[in-house]
């Protein structure tokens, strides 16, 4: 911010000089014009280049200051949706993550530092015009003082706007999501041509809350260019007047008109960078809110770093759609290093259950224990850090085998190499995926899912499903490889498979027919 001022002001002072060399050099011509202004004309390009840089560097060099407050965001961000757990579809989170921080790392490195500009360039300009011509200076002064009524009319009005657009945005990124995830049954069923329309009803509204914005923008721009022409064209004619009576001399004059425009510029500069921030100001209240509504992490403790032990105490999960109190309490001592199958029907919460150890669903009743400590004192990004989920449909990101196996880290070839040949899954490191990894059967699938669980440096496995989709010996090899790992395991399944320990998820006769 200091900066990004220092160079504002840096552009000041020679935009004054600029003023002054024109203003003597224009004087001297009508004063004479012979008189050489070659000094003159040499001065105003140096000054000119002089502007051409300090505006080159200032811009880069505030946007690079501003980065690390958008790494910072981010992870911030990130770190309080793992916190809140999965209380809301992921797709705003997605978008508030990346184009939100996005436009606040914009918002920082050029709509704050235009901000202070617009108080403070203005103050040297009106200085300078009060040192030379105190009635010019109180005619701008007096102008410039009408500007802060209207920005903070037309701000509480932009912000409002701001806000219900970001709103608009946020629902338009789930609705988009929750279609694209469900394109195939919406097709199966005929219904994509109704859930495309609405899409276009939610995109519609979304225009027209955005024009709205604009419209309030361009309503701003003009409120300013017109108070701004109006208070250059009356300190010309006082000028003039002045002028023709001999008040002022024609150089001072010629510099302060020249000025005058000047004053008015970084206002309208900032209030052209705060109506393109328009995103930003949205979503910096909406991460302060999921900054605030994260719970706090005082007092808690790191995750083991060995195999824990877990204990399970009249545990409840909610499923959504269906009564919690549906199902019954569980109850389970989980040794360190043992593999547990979890049993049950469908739909009793075995997923949810999962998802739940994994920390990113809350427990509707009871309570979990890790080597004796509360689970809501283990610190979240901790206990993130030390186990491995594989969720029941994996999502396989990647353009290669390679690239959905390291998933973000960098891990050696032959170790990839290796994790496959565990499995008996005979493809290339090379080969190319398609979306969802298409080019796959679903065994390979699932395989090339497992792999990459067990390539994590975790103490606690949470599978669910993990041999769907195979036959008994690619499942036999798949279980040997989760043994093989010796840590605390706890596999969801339907099909009888080789554990130390079953566990049943029960739910009462009702539930089941």
């Amino acid at each position: 911010m200091a900066i990004a001022v220092v160079f504002g002001m840096v552009n000041v002072l020679l935009t004054i000089a600029q003023a002054v060399v024109l203003a003597r050099a224009l004087g001297s011509l009508f004063a004479d014009s012979s008189m050489s202004i070659g000094r003159d004309l040499v001065i105003l390009a140096t000054l000119a280049v002089a502007r051409g840089l300090v505006a080159l560097v200032s811009e880069p060099i505030t946007s690079r200051f501003a980065r690390p407050v958008r790494h910072i965001l981010r992870v911030r961000t990130l770190d309080a949706m793992l916190r809140r757990g999965n209380h809301s579809p992921p797709d705003a989170f997605v978008q508030l993550g990346t184009r939100g921080v996005d436009a606040i790392e914009t918002y920082l490195a050029a709509y704050l530092p235009a901000l202070v500009l617009s108080v403070g360039a203005p103050m040297a300009l009106l200085a300078w015009m009060m040192f030379t011509d105190p009635w010019s200076a109180l005619i701008v002064a007096s102008t410039f003082a009408l500007l802060p009524i209207f920005m903070v009319l037309m701000g509480l009005e932009a912000k409002e706007r701001m806000d219900h657009s970001w709103a608009k945005q946020q629902v338009l990124a789930n609705y988009f999501g929750d279609i694209v995830r469900g394109m195939a049954t919406l097709k199966a069923h005929n219904r994509s041509v109704t859930a495309t329309e609405s899409l276009g009803d939610v995109g519609n509204e979304l225009r027209l809350s955005t024009m709205k914005t604009l419209r309030i923008a361009f309503l701003s721009g003009f409120s300013l260019e017109l108070l701004s022409s109006l208070a250059t064209a009356l300190v010309a004619v006082v000028l003039g007047v002045r002028l023709i009576d001999g008040d002022v001399h024609l150089t001072t004059a010629l510099a302060v008109l020249l000025i005058t425009p000047e004053v008015y510029v970084p206002l309208r500069r900032a209030s052209a960078r705060f109506h393109a921030s328009t995103d930003a100001v949205g979503a910096a209240g909406a991460i302060l809110d999921l900054l605030e509504s994260a719970p706090e992490l005082n007092g808690c403790e790191s995750a083991p770093t060995v195999p824990p032990r877990l204990d399970l105490h009249d545990v409840r999960v909610g499923v959504e759609g269906r009564d919690h109190h549906t199902l019954l309490a569980l109850s389970a001592v989980i040794e360190p290093g043992t593999v547990v199958g979890l049993e049950g029907p469908s739909g009793v919460g075995k997923s949810t259950l999962l998802r739940v150890l994994a920390g990113l669903e809350d427990l509707t009743q009871g309570e979990v224990l890790v080597n004796g400590t509360g689970f809501a004192n283990i610190e979240p990004t901790s206990w993130h850090a030390t186990c491995a989920w594989l969720p029941q449909d994996p999502i396989l990101p990647g353009a290669t085998v390679r690239d959905v196996l390291n998933m973000g880290e960098e891990y050696e070839d032959k170790r990839l190499r290796d994790a496959l040949d565990e499995l008996d899954l005979d493809v290339s490191l090379d080969l190319i995926l398609g979306e969802g990894a298409e080019g796959l059967s679903g065994g390979q699938r699932r395989r090339l899912a497992v792999a990459r669980t067990l390539l994590r440096p975790a103490t606690v496995l949470l599978l669910d499903e993990p041999t769907a989709h195979l036959d008994e010996l690619n499942a036999a090899k798949v279980m040997r490889a989760i043994r093989r790992r010796g840590a605390t395991t706890i596999v969801a399944t339907h099909r009888q498979l080789d554990v130390d320990v079953s566990i049943m998820m029960s739910a009462p006769e009702r539930f089941n027919v």
